[in-house]
């Protein structure tokens, strides 16, 4: 496994970046998804995701607003250079915070794509940890993203997807450096020869400073939550497939 980190610039809360970077081969992380939310007033903000399903992307919480314009947000799969789109655009069904989410812990949400996805080389979803599966300090890690390259610096270019190896921070030196990680966080895993995503980048703190640790949330301790809203998200779809076929007297 490989971690995947997926920020792109977030307005309003800090910085997220993919320093010391290179970019990335088509297919490579088929995962990947482009994520536009709109709000009202004029606000865009731009980020990533991971699709972990046909019709579900992961993704953090603090992104989604009460002010957000969900008819006017969009996904992008399929994607590597932002500028020059080659994925599919898709409409945003729904977003689902955590329900314990408070602006800094449970920071983990999903997000409902209004049509499944077809799987190609290019569109596939990541693989969730399992219990069985042990992440050491100094694992081989990598993070993806299209954010900043540097503290001042956007992605620039043709804006193609950036990724970066790193290492896992073992607990007791992430906690002196991040003395705010709680236990369901990680700073910055390698199992077998497949990727797993173990972290969602939650960190507002390092701007692009090269070296500097940052705290993920451990998607391992969210897997109830997704399974959950996935299967309310069939449910509902389920009830109105039985509605539209039961015929009106």
């Amino acid at each position: 496994m490989r971690l995947t980190r997926y920020p792109l610039r977030q307005q309003g809360y800090g910085c997220l970046s993919i320093v010391g970077g290179r970019d990335a081969r088509r297919g490579a992380w088929p995962w990947m998804v482009y994520l536009e939310m709109r709000f009202r007033g004029g606000s865009v903000n731009k980020f990533g995701g991971s699709l972990i399903s046909d019709q579900w992307v992961m993704t953090t919480g603090f992104y989604i607003q009460e002010d957000l314009v969900l008819e006017r947000s969009f996904a992008r799969v399929g994607e590597l250079s932002l500028k020059e789109p080659s994925g599919k655009v898709i409409k945003l069904k729904r977003l689902v915070e955590h329900p314990d989410y408070n602006g800094r812990e449970n920071n983990i949400a999903l997000v409902q794509l209004q049509e499944a996805v077809r799987f190609s080389d290019t569109v596939a979803p990541v693989v969730l940890p399992s219990p069985r599966e042990f992440f050491s300090a100094n694992a081989e890690c990598w993070v993806t993203g299209w954010g900043k390259v540097s503290e001042y610096q956007a992605l620039g270019g043709k804006q193609t997807l950036q990724e970066v190896q790193l290492s896992l921070v073992d607990e007791a030196t992430c906690l002196q450096i991040l003395p705010y990680k709680t236990p369901n966080e990680l700073c910055a895993g390698e199992v077998e020869r497949r990727f797993v995503q173990v972290g969602i980048l939650i960190s507002r703190w390092s701007c692009g400073h090269k070296g500097d640790a940052e705290l993920y949330t451990r998607v391992y301790d969210y897997l109830q939550f997704i399974q959950d809203t996935i299967m309310e998200g069939r449910h509902e779809i389920g009830k109105q497939l039985f509605k539209s076929a039961v015929p009106e007297f």
